[in-house]
């Protein structure tokens, strides 16, 4: 290897195996994929920063093998010495002589003819091909030591101007021709350059668009590998949507059919009433009748004897019957008011259901967002916030809301997740806009012993009741919060370059090394934070976020126009986002640059409610006993996106993803 020879002609396969298949160049600072592939490491690194989001976890640009993390690149050292010797020898080398299957360049003097010699040298003062003969006078006389003699050239009659017949020699780089000398009186205005020279610049700039449009090609492929998984994760939504409606209405169906049973029950409640009655009656008139036939039949028996004596004998065994005349009974029936008061009820409710449908669906649906937008628009809504009591803690902002102190005050409607199902209205029910909050002493020791994490509910903490703040705001089990469940993943657009995010868009870890993102302006400068891709605007979410039992992370939300640079965007340091944080052994809540310390064990999986036009923001620790950590009132003024701080390379946060 250490002779690599007079240049690549020799060795046509080696630069060919040697060349970068995304720059086209000569390797740099080769690497190895884990599929085997040889790349730059700039190239390959600038690739993989271009994996827009993630979703597809990491490939490689040549066989377009599936890493779902990104995998760790070590310099191929073998590699790089083959590189710096063929470099080496490329540099050393002389220019290729031609070709042997290269057809011989005619000389101009000689008769043309079969037998007539090849041209050894071209003159470009001439423009002519000599032979070695008639090149002798070019080599003794004086005279012609100024030509410019090169290596036979086939395309001397190109390099001829058509118009003066002299060398075209100069560039017009307006005009993008080749020009001769007496051209530069037409071209005198215009910017000219050496032909060669010119040739050579452009050569570079087609190489870099070659590099270019190679480049796009593979981000093009990755584009559609993005678009392909959105369209199947479209699908997946609406099955997951359709299904969602069929269970609704299912159970509208369930309700209705149980409603029907119960209806038909009180009726035939009501027919075993009467029935009973009716038996009574007939048992009373089969006696009546009976005993009058008996004193028939004696009655016959007396008269057909005629004997004096044997007549009164048998008229004083007769019995005693009353024969006055038999009054009928009351007729028998069904309750009359009650069975109307159920054919009311029935029809009371077919009413209500009637009622929204008998308009469509669609009008319905217009009917709720236009009802949503008057709840969202701050212009159309009108709040008074009393005088606070001087004396409650004047260090927690109007904004907060520590679910570990009691508040008197209930949500117009409770942020679970189905729909229908609104809470009972109490009366003299103050405006959830206008609360007076104060931080009462909390005991947040939550009891640990309840095995069965099939029956999770939310833990109470134990609260001084004296306290303004009432917590059923935010009691909902988890099933009710998994009803709300949404997919979010993380936008690599966001993450600062400490981070590194792998398993589709679900791991966030903290490098050892900057990794080479393109600046954007989404991104964080410096926090290491990221957002999530995933923006509300409406509706109720909940995520769930595993962070292996370590310490420096944070998870909240923010809305989309938090800062991206300086101390004000960190999570929770400005009035657009909020945030759990676990910094060393303290857990904390932040918002607008203020903290509320949390006196509870650090969770191992926090689970994030999002209820966007009531402006609720609570998080949980999930386990078998579900507790409430800590919950914000909010006023959202744009999208709200998950948000997310990591600093300690020992710890990852996992979204944790539900089917």
């Amino acid at each position: 290897m250490a002779d690599v020879g007079p240049g690549p002609g020799p060795f046509p396969g080696l630069e060919a195996e040697l060349t970068c298949a995304i720059c086209l160049d000569l390797f740099r600072e080769p690497v190895t994929a884990p599929c085997g592939h040889n790349f730059c490491r700039a190239c390959l690194s600038e690739v993989w920063a271009g994996d827009r989001r993630r979703l597809l976890g990491f490939t490689c640009p040549q066989c377009r093998a599936h890493f779902p993390e990104r995998p760790e690149l070590h310099p191929n050292r073998v590699l790089c010495a083959v590189v710096e010797e063929l470099q080496r020898g490329l540099a050393q080398a002389q220019p290729p002589e031609p070709a042997a299957a290269a057809p011989p360049v005619p000389c101009d003097s000689c008769p043309p003819g079969p037998g007539a010699p090849a041209a050894s040298r071209s003159c470009l003062s001439c423009l002519a091909s000599f032979c070695p003969q008639h090149l002798e006078p070019h080599l003794l006389n004086a005279a012609f030591r100024s030509h410019n003699l090169q290596p036979p050239l086939p395309d001397l009659a190109q390099r001829r101007c058509p118009q003066h017949g002299l060398l075209l020699d100069l560039y017009c780089r307006p005009h993008r021709v080749c020009i001769c000398a007496a051209c530069l009186r037409e071209h005198r205005d215009c910017h000219t350059q050496d032909s060669e020279a010119a040739r050579g610049e452009r050569q570079e700039e087609l190489k870099g668009q070659q590099k270019n449009v190679r480049f796009q090609i593979i981000q093009l492929q990755h584009h559609l590998e993005l678009v392909q998984y959105q369209k199947q994760h479209l699908a997946d939504s609406s099955v997951k949507h359709k299904s969602a409606l069929c269970s609704e209405f299912a159970e509208m169906k369930f309700l209705i059919e149980e409603e029907e049973k119960a209806a038909a029950k009180l009726i035939e409640d009501e027919e075993s009433k009467t029935a009973s009655l009716v038996v009574d009656v007939l048992d009373q008139l089969s006696t009546q009748l009976t005993k009058l036939k008996e004193y028939k039949e004696q009655l016959d028996s007396v008269l057909t004897h005629t004997g004096s004596m044997a007549f009164w004998k048998n008229i004083a065994e007769l019995p005693v019957i009353s024969l006055d005349t038999y009054t009928p009974p009351e007729p028998v029936e069904l309750d009359g008011r009650k069975v109307e008061l159920i054919g009311k009820a029935v029809s009371t409710l077919k009413q209500a259901l009637a009622r929204p449908l008998r308009s469509s669906l669609q009008q319905r649906v217009r009917q709720l967002e236009q009802v949503e937008k008057n709840k969202a628009n701050p212009s159309s809504v009108q709040i008074q916030r009393p005088a606070v009591n001087k004396d409650q803690d004047a260090t927690l902002p109007l904004d907060l809301m520590d679910p570990s102190a009691a508040r008197n005050v209930e949500s117009p409607q409770t942020p679970s997740c189905p729909e229908g199902k609104q809470p009972r209205k109490k009366k003299n029910q103050p405006n959830p806009s206008s609360i007076q909050i104060q931080r009462p002493a909390v005991n947040m020791d939550a009891k640990k012993n309840q095995p069965n994490p099939s029956s999770i509910q939310i833990q109470r903490p134990a609260v001084n009741m004296d306290a303004s703040i009432s917590l059923d705001t935010f009691q909902l089990t988890r099933k009710e919060l998994m009803q709300c469940n949404s997919k979010v993943t993380l936008d690599h657009r966001t993450a600062h370059k400490k981070l590194v995010i792998s398993d589709h868009y679900t791991t966030l870890g903290v490098a050892d090394q900057p990794q080479s993102y393109p600046d954007q302006a989404e991104r964080f400068f410096n926090c290491s934070q990221v957002l999530g891709l995933q923006s509300f605007s409406n509706g109720r979410h909940y995520w769930e976020v595993n962070n292996d039992g370590r310490s420096f992370w944070a998870v909240g939300v923010a809305c989309i126009g938090m800062d991206r640079r300086g101390s004000r965007s960190r999570l929770g340091r400005n009035p657009l986002s909020w945030c759990v944080e676990s910094f060393g052994p303290k857990l904390s809540a932040w918002h607008g640059d203020r903290e509320i310390v949390l006196n509870v064990q650090h969770p191992r999986v926090v689970g994030v409610f999002l209820d966007f036009h009531t402006g609720f923001v609570a998080f949980y620790s999930v386990s078998n006993v579900m507790m409430l950590l800590f919950g914000f009132k909010a006023e959202f003024e744009s999208r709200v996106l998950p948000a997310f701080w990591l600093s300690s390379n020992s710890t990852k946060l996992t979204i944790v993803q539900y089917s």
